[in-house]
């Protein structure tokens, strides 16, 4: 360019360290940041208006290295759902079939909003309202709603680890509690002799549970200290950061894995285990023409990635600003889908071996009713000769009958493919049915010390990312001024009070109530508000963003599945609250005087406290986007001296010019200039309002262009 002047370079390391972690403003593109800073240099020219390489640095610090980073992701989308949910689906959707519906979504819904998260974290470097607010100001609330989401889930989930951590403590001893029913002045107790010793450990002896929701009880002293004990341990591993955290991910995102591996080589070697995998694997292929078939594989999917939770953005904010985000994405999701598949091998070669058992003693209560009927022994009466006899017809009340000689035996005529049809998830996997299949295990101790030690692993490692989503935005807030040990504390202190309505008799079912609306319509609202910031800040543009980070543009997939997002996005919440509508959601409320579980739809208070919860975590993308347009108005009639009207990223239009004419000074506004020094006016460069206005002088800063925060 003609009367340019002769541009000079400055190294990185004559910038005030505050000033290298600041973003650059949304007005001007960054480049690639070499890995070592200290060779880094900058290209500035007085009068110049091309791009400033400008390394970001999250002002909260940085993963030790890119391992960390990596493990954290996995040890984040890797929890209890791979371990007691996917088996589950798999089971009840066709087998092997589910795969297919569940490899579509992963393609079209998991990997690409991983990705974005990713990815707008990494390259801004900022807390989820810092990144949501660059898309759109109008979309800031996005990031507020990251935040109250993820302190909710945080709030369930926390409970979950405490429940493995009651089992985990109970499971040293000799003979474990729930072995055996136990017995009152030598009478077996009636509400264990109706259930069986696991199902009643479970909902007496841990959670004393009450017959309603509406009857909350007494709190369970117990779970209380359980409970304490694990937001302790959620603070140690948050009090500092990336500091404390990066050390803990390399045992929770790898402990996991060695146990399921020892499981699975012990399962293996079990009765029963071909069983097991034959029937999870043997494809039934008329479910594919189930529509809630490929809605639970796409909730699956959407939850195991962590969508919407915030903490994808604020983990990728700790990142280096050059870091092959994308290749640590395609990773992290292959791993979580490879961890999905290999925990439902090794459930089911348990659960294999528990339905073999099972039939087993099926078989040989048949055997003893069919010898006591021939008054011979019991060694005369051969599996076959059962068999032959269940082949009968049954009776109108498809009641089994055995016609012999005029009589008839009620036999209980067990079929292994519908013992193993007969499965559970969540809670009921975990506690109820994998406790029973262990105690049939030599030394049931050491498994269930080994299993209830992975579910901590994998809790925790969820745990850590879902309250840092929140620990992350708060402390970004300007407006917040304290320490993140004390934020943490305060976080903490404050979940640890609310979970108490957890650890009352009632606690179960506030669990289910908490996961059903604040875990889950909440997510899917907040999702589709994410999908629809990016089509507003412009998908090329976002392409743009990513090659300035030195990494290839986004291709033709990348580009088709962002669009599809919204849509994708609004189909999941709308098919999930026409099937609410259609099947109101139910809990299982026990029966101490039956021995089982009964399906009891929600009372008003618990669907007002959903409905309060799904509130709570949506209206900020609302109400946030109603004040910034109020206030844009508002600057805009206030505008002197020929301004012109904001425009959609919130400046002024003559201050963007401003800027890009000066774009080495910036506002004194405290925390944002070197050692927090502020100029008089005198000392203010000599140009119209509002630059010159009091309380707004200026300091010369070499290389930096204004930022603006992430409060709102």
């Amino acid at each position: 360019m003609m009367g340019r002047k002769k541009e000079k370079e400055l190294p990185l390391q004559s910038l005030p360290p505050k000033h290298k972690s600041r973003a650059e403003d949304n007005d001007y593109k960054e480049s690639e940041a070499n890995d070592d800073p200290a060779v880094q240099q900058l290209n500035i020219s007085d009068e110049s208006t091309e791009e400033v390489v400008i390394p970001h640095t999250n002002p909260l610090g940085q993963w030790g290295n890119q391992i960390q980073f990596v493990l954290s992701l996995v040890a984040a989308s890797v929890g209890l759902g791979n371990i007691w949910r996917f088996p589950y689906l798999c089971q009840q959707h066709g087998g092997g079939v589910f795969l297919i519906p569940y490899t579509l979504m992963l393609f079209l819904e998991g990997i690409p909003m991983f990705y974005l998260e990713v990815a707008a974290g990494q390259r801004r470097q900022k807390g989820p309202i810092g990144v949501w607010k660059e898309k759109s100001p109008y979309m800031a609330g996005i990031g507020i709603g990251n935040c109250v989401v993820s302190f909710i889930i945080g709030l369930y989930y926390n409970v979950i680890i405490t429940w493995c951590l009651f089992y985990f403590g109970n499971s040293f001893q000799a003979e474990l509690p729930w072995a055996k029913c136990p017995v009152d002045n030598g009478t077996v107790v009636k509400e264990c002799e109706l259930s069986d010793s696991t199902t009643y450990f479970w909902h007496r002896e841990a959670l004393n549970a009450s017959p309603s929701i509406e009857e909350p009880g007494v709190m369970n002293w117990k779970m209380t200290l359980c409970l304490f004990s694990t937001w302790v341990v959620c603070y140690l591993c948050l009090c500092r950061g990336i500091k404390s955290a990066g050390k803990v991910v390399y045992v929770v995102s790898i402990v996991p894995y060695v146990i399921l591996t020892i499981f699975l080589v012990r399962g293996l070697m079990l009765p029963g285990a071909s069983s097991g995998l034959a029937h999870i694997l043997t494809p039934k292929w008329e479910k594919l023409g189930d529509p809630q078939v490929w809605l639970d594989a796409a909730t699956q999917i959407f939850f195991s990635f962590g969508v919407a939770f915030g903490y994808l953005v604020a983990f990728a904010s700790y990142s280096r600003h050059n870091n092959d985000c994308r290749r640590d994405v395609l990773l992290v999701s292959f791993t979580n889908y490879a961890t999905s598949i290999f925990a439902s091998v090794v459930i089911f070669c348990v659960l294999g071996f528990k339905a073999h058992t099972n039939f087993n003693d099926c078989l040989m209560r048949d055997r003893l009713v069919i010898a006591d009927y021939w008054g011979s022994n019991i060694s005369s009466v051969n599996d076959s000769v059962v068999f032959e006899m269940c082949n009968n017809p049954t009776d109108t009340n498809n009641t089994i009958v055995s016609v012999i000689n005029g009589s008839s035996l009620n036999l209980e005529c067990c079929q292994l493919t519908k013992l193993l049809d007969t499965s559970a998830q969540g809670t009921g996997l975990a506690f109820i049915v994998f406790t029973q299949a262990m105690l049939e295990f030599p030394a049931p101790p050491f498994w269930s010390v080994i299993f209830f030690l992975m579910l901590l692993t994998l809790g925790v490692g969820s745990q850590i990312a879902i309250i840092e989503g929140v620990i992350t935005t708060l402390c970004h807030i300007k407006a917040i001024r304290l320490r993140r040990e004390i934020i943490t504390g305060i976080v903490c202190g404050l979940s640890f009070l609310i979970c108490l309505i957890f650890v009352t008799q009632a606690g179960e079912y506030w669990v289910k109530v908490f996961d059903a609306y604040g875990g889950s319509l909440s997510l899917m609202i907040i999702a589709f508000f994410e999908a629809i910031a990016l089509w507003i800040y412009g998908i090329d543009k976002f392409s743009k963003d990513i090659e300035a980070m030195g990494q290839k543009k986004p291709n033709l997939y990348w580009i088709i599945t962002w669009r599809l997002a919204p849509f994708l996005m609004f189909a999941m919440f709308a098919a999930s609250i026409v099937g609410q509508i259609i099947n109101p959601d139910k809990y299982s409320a026990w029966r101490a005087d039956k021995g089982e579980s009964v399906k009891v739809e929600y009372p008003v208070l618990a669907r007002l406290v959903g409905s309060f919860l799904v509130i709570i975590v949506t209206i900020w993308v609302p109400v946030v986007a109603l004040i910034h347009a109020i206030s844009k108005r508002r600057r805009n009639l206030q505008n002197e001296d020929g301004a012109v009207p904001d425009d959609d990223s919130g400046h002024s239009s003559n201050e963007a010019r401003r800027a890009a004419r000066f774009p080495y000074w910036r506002r004194s506004d405290g925390d944002t200039l070197p050692n927090n020094k502020e100029m008089t006016d005198s000392a203010a460069p000599d140009l119209p309002p509002p630059w010159s206005a009091p309380n707004t002088a200026f300091e010369k800063q070499p290389g930096r262009q204004t930022t603006r925060g992430d409060a709102l």
